[in-house]
C-alpha cells in the first residue's frame, strides 16, 4: 500500500482537508473505484506540492504525470494527447 498521510505526518502544514480528499480518492482507486479531483487556484498556493504528495501516496499505483499549459487551453484534447502519447 502507498504511504497515506496520517494526521501526525503533516507533509504540508494547514492542508489537512485537501490531503484527506486526496487520500480518500486514492483509497477509492485501490478498491477498484474511479474518481476525479480538480486542484484549482492562483499561482503559488501549493497545487504542485499537493500533487507531489498525491504521487507519493499512490506510489504503488500507476501514476502518469502530465502538465497543463495555459496556451493549450483552446486545443481540444491537448492533455489527453500528453497522457496517451507515451503509450
Amino acid at each position: 500500500m502507498g504511504a497515506e498521510h496520517r494526521p501526525g505526518d503533516r507533509p504540508i502544514l494547514g492542508r489537512e482537508h485537501e490531503l484527506a480528499a486526496i487520500d480518500g480518492l486514492i483509497s477509492s482507486v485501490r478498491r477498484g473505484l474511479g474518481g476525479a479531483l480538480v486542484l484549482r487556484g492562483e499561482a503559488g498556493i501549493g497545487k504542485s506540492a499537493l500533487l507531489g504528495c498525491a504521487a507519493t501516496s499512490a506510489n504503488d499505483l500507476g501514476v502518469v504525470p502530465i502538465l497543463g499549459v495555459r496556451s493549450e487551453m483552446s486545443l481540444g484534447f491537448a492533455a489527453l494527447h500528453q497522457l496517451l502519447n507515451p503509450f
